[in-house]
C-alpha cells in the first residue's frame, strides 16, 4: 500500500511540474510553419493627370524649405509658399465624398501632382496622396 501511496503522489507531482512548466516551455518552441496564402490585387489606378510611373511619396520637401505632406489642409497648400510653384489648370475628377483635385507643381526641374480629397463630409479638402516623377 505504502509503495502505491508513493506511485501516485510522484506521479501528482509530476503533473504540477508538467502544468506549471508547460506554458514557459511551449513559448520557447518555435511554431510549426503554417500555409499561407497570398492574394493579389491590382493596385488602383493614378489619378486622372498623373502620369504612368509616378511614385508616391508621404511627403516633399523644397528647396527652400517649404513642404506638401499628407494630411495639410487645401487652404494651407494653395496659400502657403508652395502655391507658386502650381502650373497648368487643376484637374477635377469624382471622388469618393465630393470631388477630387488634382493640382501639379514644379519646382526646379522636379514635378510632382498633388491629390486633394475630402475624407469627411463636414471636413474641407486635404492631401491624400502625392506623386514624384
Amino acid at each position: 500500500m505504502r509503495s502505491l501511496l508513493e506511485w501516485l503522489l510522484a506521479l501528482g507531482v509530476l503533473a504540477a511540474a508538467v502544468w506549471v512548466a508547460g506554458p514557459t516551455v511551449g513559448r520557447l518552441i518555435p511554431p510549426l510553419p503554417a500555409t499561407v496564402t497570398l492574394v493579389e490585387s491590382e493596385l488602383p489606378a493614378l489619378p486622372a493627370g498623373v502620369p504612368a510611373g509616378a511614385t508616391s511619396a508621404p511627403l516633399v520637401i523644397l528647396f527652400d524649405g517649404s513642404e506638401v505632406r499628407l494630411g495639410m489642409t487645401e487652404n494651407d497648400l494653395l496659400s502657403g509658399p508652395i502655391s507658386r510653384f502650381a502650373v497648368g489648370s487643376p484637374v477635377v475628377e469624382r471622388g469618393v465624398i465630393g470631388d477630387r483635385t488634382i493640382v501639379s507643381f514644379q519646382a526646379d526641374r522636379m514635378l510632382f501632382w498633388v491629390v486633394l480629397d475630402r475624407i469627411a463630409k463636414d471636413r474641407e479638402r486635404q492631401v491624400t496622396a502625392i506623386y514624384l516623377r
